[in-house]
């Protein structure tokens, strides 16, 4: 039998498989449906850092937090009227006594600032970890130059840091002008984890309609190459934990993370297409790909594939398009 047994932000895991923060673990019914298809650990869906605001401060002058757009405003009133803190730290809770693997709670945010005192409620909780969805697109013009954008994750993360002592995932997108050096700043706040990579929202035009609305909302297997490379490169420069997402649809995605250097892989989309019994699956091929190869733990073949060999990255990853250029020319 293989031993897909792991870590993952200190805690004990009894796989790789982690379901991320979505609507699949909104619920303490679907908490327990993901620990039944096999989950190593959920997380949950995230509340955002404006439903905390709302119920803290009222959003008595949303025209003072230049990041807000007004209509969203409106809809965060209408949503707080439900008491999403209470129904979430209830969540936790309730999560916890239902099931016996990891719990990870996680807040949408895009600023430091008072709803920081929110991560102790988390922590008191219960939750086993608390999982930072940053979400600081670099489009904003009032923000000067990456800089500032990148500085905005350092103070977040310092700022909760201060408040709890449970481990912190980072989830962050791709859009730094130096991805490593985040990484390291990020780890120097106070990060005991790095989440490769958000997937912000995608952009269309109902031309029917003249309205803006959202593009694809499930990631497809095609984006799995740029957290894939990533981990790849990060898992031998940083210490803390390294967790991949994003176009995970099968074992062998979640294989190549882990030879990449991934301490767990994170699946939503796949689960969405095919159900939560497909985590079930997932593991199988995980089992039989170890048993074929002659590995009885992860740790056997966990990081075999990482970049270590190369001092340079940028350097590595011109040699393989170059592979693929001149090769494709005949």
């Amino acid at each position: 039998m293989s031993d897909l047994s792991t870590t993952y932000l200190g805690l004990d895991l009894r796989n790789p498989i982690v379901v991320g923060s979505s609507g699949l673990t909104d619920s303490v019914e679907g908490v327990v449906k993901c620990a039944e298809a096999g989950a190593g650990a959920v997380v949950l869906k995230s509340i955002f850092e404006e439903q905390i605001l709302n119920e803290i401060e009222g959003l008595a002058d949303v025209s003072e937090i230049s990041y807000w757009h007004a209509e969203a405003a409106d809809y965060v009133r209408e949503y707080g009227r439900e008491n999403a803190v209470g129904s979430y730290v209830r969540l936790i809770q309730d999560a916890k006594s239902s099931v016996s693997l990891p719990i990870i709670a996680s807040i949408h945010c895009v600023s430091p600032g008072v709803w920081t005192e929110f991560a102790m409620r988390v922590e008191a909780a219960g939750a086993d970890a608390l999982e930072l969805n940053i979400y600081v697109f670099p489009a904003d013009p009032l923000r000067r130059g990456s800089r500032e954008n990148e500085q905005v994750y350092v103070d977040i993360v310092e700022a909760v840091r201060a408040k709890v002592g449970i481990p912190i995932a980072v989830k962050i997108g791709s859009h730094f002008s130096s991805i490593p050096e985040m990484a390291l700043k990020l780890q120097a706040a106070g990060a005991d984890g790095l989440v490769l990579f958000n997937r912000f929202l995608r952009f269309d035009i109902d031309i029917e309609g003249l309205a803006v609305v959202p593009g694809a909302y499930l990631s497809s297997p095609d984006e799995l190459s740029v957290p894939l490379g990533w981990i790849s490169i990060l898992s031998d420069l940083v210490e803390c934990d390294l967790a991949a997402t994003t176009g995970v649809y099968g074992g062998a995605a979640v294989i190549k993370q882990l030879l990449a250097g991934a301490d767990v892989v994170q699946v939503c989309s796949a689960l969405y297409r095919e159900g939560v019994e497909h985590l079930a699956k997932m593991l199988r091929e995980v089992e039989d790909w170890m048993s074929r190869q002659g590995f009885t733990r992860v740790g056997d073949f966990q990081g075999r594939m990482s970049q270590a060999q190369s001092e340079n990255p940028a350097a590595y990853e011109r040699v393989q398009f170059m592979k693929a250029s001149l090769g494709s020319s005949g």
